[in-house]
């Protein structure tokens, strides 16, 4: 069970129906949770969110009896999530602080809370819709929603 009492990535919605997905095999072992794109067919965690590719969010494997805290090994078949504006998901944070409404950025699958000043601003992902402040150590799931 989550520690975080979180049990699901898709957390609710507007959504498209069917909902968009990708498959393929995980390229390295992860975490449900983590954001990512398909590079030759391979779920492969997103280094920094500005990549030209769509990214997705891999999904736990319920058909195998796998929730949000079991790793999906490499090879593994990973179902991607594909944000859409209006969709709350869990997804894998660094460790911080997030508070509602903060945007966040990607960094190695995981998302960060974002700078959005200086030379170098990060690419915003998402926006936090937690509902209170978290404290989030390195692999929590944070709920957000995309604009």
């Amino acid at each position: 069970m989550a520690k975080d009492g979180k049990h699901v990535i898709h957390a609710g919605g507007i959504f498209a129906n069917p909902q968009l997905h990708r498959e393929g095999a995980a390229a390295a072992s992860m975490l449900p949770g983590t954001v990512g794109t398909f590079v030759n067919g391979k779920f492969t965690a997103a280094v920094d969110g500005k990549a030209s590719a769509i990214h997705y969010v891999a999904n736990y494997d319920y058909l195998r009896c796998k929730t949000v805290d079991d790793a999906i090994a490499a090879d593994d078949w990973v179902v991607g999530f594909h944000p859409t504006p209006g969709v709350f998901l869990n997804l894998r944070a660094a460790a911080g602080t997030y508070g509602k409404g903060d945007p966040v950025a990607i960094a190695n699958g995981r998302i960060k809370p974002a700078i959005t000043t200086g030379d170098t601003p990060d690419t915003v992902f998402a926006y936090v819709e937690e509902d209170k402040d978290l404290t989030a150590a390195a692999g929590d799931l944070v709920r957000v929603v995309f604009k």
